[in-house]
Order: C-alpha cells, then sequence, then structure tokens
C-alpha cells in the first residue's frame, strides 16, 4: 500500500513547490511539527528548504508549484493535482493551519496542527539570527 503525500506551504496567494513523501505520508503534521524550528513562517519557499533539512531522507522529489488559480481549488482540483493516497498537505503559514485534501474524501479534512505552543514552534527567522539552526528542547 503506498502512503504518499505532497506538502505545500502558502502564505497569502503566494505557494511553495511541493515535498513529495514516497513514504509516510500519514505522518505529515508530525513531521511539519518536528521540523518547525527550520521553517520561514513568511516565506514558503524557505519552508521548503527547512523541511528538506530537518527531514532529507524524507523527500523523494520536489514538485512545481500548482498554477495560480490554485487559492480557489476545491477537493476535485487538489485530487487532480496529486490524487495519491494521503494526498496533498497545505499549510498556511499565516493560520498556521494544516489541511488534508485527502484520496477517497468529498471534502477537505482540516488537520489539527496549530505550531504556535510546541517546543519547536514556529518563529520569525529573525529570532534565528545568532542561534544554530536546531531545533528547540
Amino acid at each position: 500500500m503506498r502512503d504518499e503525500a505532497l506538502i505545500h506551504f502558502c502564505v497569502g496567494h503566494r505557494i511553495s513547490a511541493g515535498l513529495h513523501l514516497v513514504h509516510n505520508g500519514g505522518a505529515v503534521p508530525a513531521l511539519l511539527s518536528e521540523s518547525a524550528p527550520y521553517l520561514d513562517p513568511k516565506n514558503p519557499g524557505k519552508c521548503v528548504v527547512g523541511f528538506c533539512t530537518a527531514h532529507p531522507q524524507a523527500i523523494h522529489d520536489i514538485i512545481n508549484a500548482p498554477p495560480s488559480t490554485w487559492p480557489s481549488w476545491g477537493f476535485a482540483e487538489w485530487d487532480d493535482w496529486f490524487g495519491r493516497i494521503n494526498g496533498v498537505f497545505l499549510l498556511d503559514l499565516d493560520k498556521l493551519r494544516l489541511t488534508q485534501y485527502p484520496l477517497y474524501s468529498c471534502a477537505p479534512t482540516v488537520v489539527p496542527c496549530d505550531l504556535t505552543g510546541l517546543p519547536g514552534r514556529l518563529r520569525p527567522v529573525e529570532e534565528w539570527i545568532g542561534e544554530p539552526l536546531s531545533p528547540s528542547v
């Protein structure tokens, strides 16, 4: 059984390239939480780099960003974009909310993923200056 997922990060209408995971697609919320210290809450593209830094073994490939019409997409469009077992995960960096568009569903499921209260929470990049980029404990 395939356990694939695609992760995109967005701020407003800006969206990152996608991270294709061929294994552990169901673990995306936990992987995002673990990679929070490496993510830039203002820059979707840097989040891709940060996630790759935190979980280099998890990434199979990088996929292009979706077309500019993506903000109006519903389940069917995301399913067409990447209809795999665990589907697409879209992390809204403004709201710190993770939405999953899974396969074999008729509507998106909002996955609780508020990263602000975790020890490795998202924080502005300015706070990283002078600190090693390693997870907070």
